[in-house]
């Protein structure tokens, strides 16, 4: 179908390359899975978000923002423009001796001796109190509660116990020889290419920060339901020798087309036997990680031949990795240029029976200082840089909401949403969304959106 445009006043950037930022996040499930190298059963946690604290050794409310140097930027920084950049993590340099066991080491902070603040001095070897950070401080029945951030040479010491070099292979965007293979990992075909039919759930990022591409192709199977299944085409000339013929388009070409094959082989951990990149919530299909093993072929010009470097998938815009899937043309729109009602107006324009009909996605800010409301992105559990998928739109008790999915497929907002459920007309049948499923899709109010995000985007 093509853009409907009512005139809904909307601002729609001229010239997004060079305005619109690269998100890049990493799912913190996947890659607390990966450090503790088994597989855990998040949806039986009784405090999943404590459990996350433990393993990643950062604060929940920090997770989701790089300014506190979360552990799901790694690889990244951020710039003076408050946006995310390529780089090599800060505990890189750290001596070899700093990544035994708990063991070899003291504890980072000592506190039994702390009777005042000035104590704090020398736990946190500085002669100038003053110039410990605060992350936060909360009055509290009796009087102050401050957290304070750990010195800089503990937090690396920290991080590159938990962050091993194997670690750091595996995620990280490095030049490499050709043919990727991470320790402690295999090549290996896990299953079947659809299970049922290509659904907008079945994607789930894994721990490469490329959210943006999961969105898209999770949009792109909401929008378009068949699309997936009738541009794949299996080649080879036996049952046990097929390749998946998937075709990208070069935007700045003319958008050439590129047919780029691939066999089943994914990259599978050795430790919990589940893909370490992007898979399906659907147990043994794979076409979201085909998708994705296609996507790092194309990215790397065919480098590594069947094994290419999934980790240079990393970092990307989200409107032009749909572009790229689908060679439709791209439209931008930035929240700040446009109200909350013209934002919802947009996806309506965009919708048929409250489901979009184009590929919609939305992003985040760099950071909540990014903002222009200065928001914090832990306390509304929405996640800075990153890409989320548009599925709709819903009004009810006379407030206006744009329907989001989280690609981790978990990790709702919890401010200015809805509960219950909502219906959508999926080309021939009414399909109910639960809400409530921590399965990554909420309902978000407008004005909420316009605040925490920095961009909505579409093709068609």
């Amino acid at each position: 179908m093509v853009m409907v445009r009512p005139d809904v006043g909307a601002h729609e950037l001229e010239n997004p390359d060079k305005i619109v930022p690269r998100t890049a996040v990493i799912n913190p499930y996947t890659l607390a899975e990966l450090v503790a190298g088994r597989r855990i059963p998040w949806k039986r946690i009784d405090d999943a978000p404590a459990l996350l604290e433990s393993i990643l050794q950062t604060p929940y409310e920090e997770l989701f923002d790089p300014k506190f140097d979360s552990p799901l930027y790694l690889g990244f920084r951020l710039n003076k423009d408050h946006q995310l950049e390529p780089a090599e993590p800060v505990f890189s340099d750290v001596p070899d001796d700093q990544q035994g066991n708990d063991l070899d080491h003291a504890p980072d902070l000592d506190l039994s001796q702390v009777s005042t603040l000035a104590d704090l001095a020398s736990v946190f070897r500085t002669k100038d109190l003053a110039t410990v950070p605060v992350d936060r401080l909360m009055l509290v029945p009796g009087g102050i509660q401050a957290r304070l951030r750990t010195p800089e040479a503990m937090r690396n010491a920290r991080w590159a116990r938990i962050f091993s070099q194997d670690l750091i292979e595996a995620i990280i965007y490095r030049l490499r020889d050709p043919g990727f293979n991470p320790p402690n990992t295999t090549w290996t075909d896990a299953g079947d290419f659809f299970r049922e039919a290509a659904e907008f759930f079945d994607p789930v990022q894994g721990n490469v920060a490329n959210c943006y591409y999961i969105s898209a192709i999770a949009s792109l199977a909401w929008a378009h339901p068949y699309e997936i299944e009738h541009r794949t085409r299996a080649t080879g000339t036996g049952q046990q020798q097929f390749k998946n013929q998937i075709r990208f388009y070069d935007i700045d070409n003319g958008n050439a087309p590129h047919d780029i094959e691939v066999t089943d082989a994914i990259i599978i951990s050795n430790s919990t036997g589940d893909p370490v990149y992007c898979r399906s919530s659907e147990s043994g299909e794979i076409w979201p990680s085909i998708y994705e093993k296609a996507f790092a072929s194309w990215k790397t010009g065919g480098a590594g031949g069947d094994r290419p470097d999934i980790t240079a998938t990393a970092w990307g815009d989200t409107v032009r990795a749909a572009a790229e899937l689908t060679g439709l043309n791209r439209h931008y729109w930035d929240t700040a240029g446009n109200s909350a009602d013209t934002l919802w107006n947009l996806v309506r324009a965009n919708s048929l029976s409250y489901r979009t009909f184009n590929p919609m996605m939305a992003w985040t800010y760099g950071s909540g200082d990014d903002s222009p409301d200065h928001v914090n992105y832990g306390d509304a559990n929405i996640v800075a840089s990153h890409a989320y998928s548009v599925l709709g739109w819903a009004y009810q008790f006379g407030q206006k909401y744009i329907v989001l999915r989280n690609p981790w497929a978990s990790t709702e907002a919890t401010i200015g949403t809805i509960g219950g459920s909502l219906v959508f007309y999926d080309v021939s049948w009414w399909r109910p969304i639960a809400l409530g499923d921590p399965d990554g899709v909420f309902a978000l109010r407008a004005d909420v959106f316009k605040s925490y995000f920095a961009g909505l985007g579409a093709v068609s």
